[in-house]
């Protein structure tokens, strides 16, 4: 894939971060979501399909992209607390679980913005 190419699919797959999120915070604010909006395994979300695919094979030697991965990992373990708390209506819990979640979410998007970055910079044209 050539260097626009890995930009687009790196801006998509942290789009599709972003929804997983809003899914999850409507959730939190009461909604009824379906469990394939926000998947708890982090293989099962889109942004983890990705890293298992194609952002593995194309940046998988990048130290930057294990930090990427690692902190969408972190981010699900989390996010299966959450789904514990909610279940056992634990609400000091779950805004407490929930405001960590939030902040990791944050943190994962900055991490796929400096992948953004070192795509950008980096002299290789295909990857």
């Amino acid at each position: 894939m050539t260097k626009h190419e890995a930009l687009r699919v790196v801006r998509q797959a942290k789009s599709s971060h972003i929804r997983w999120r809003a899914y999850v915070q409507a959730m939190l604010a009461g909604m009824v979501i379906e469990t394939e909006q926000a998947p708890l395994h982090h293989k099962e979300c889109q942004f983890g399909q990705w890293i298992n695919r194609e952002g593995f094979s194309a940046f998988g030697h990048w130290p930057l992209f294990h930090d990427v991965e690692y902190a969408h990992e972190l981010l699900h373990a989390v996010y299966l607390l959450l789904h514990n708390a909610l279940h056992e209506n634990d609400q000091a819990r779950v805004r407490n679980i929930g405001e960590q979640l939030v902040a990791i979410s944050y943190s994962l998007v900055e991490a796929i913005e400096l992948l953004q970055e070192e795509i950008h910079s980096c002299e290789q044209e295909v990857f």
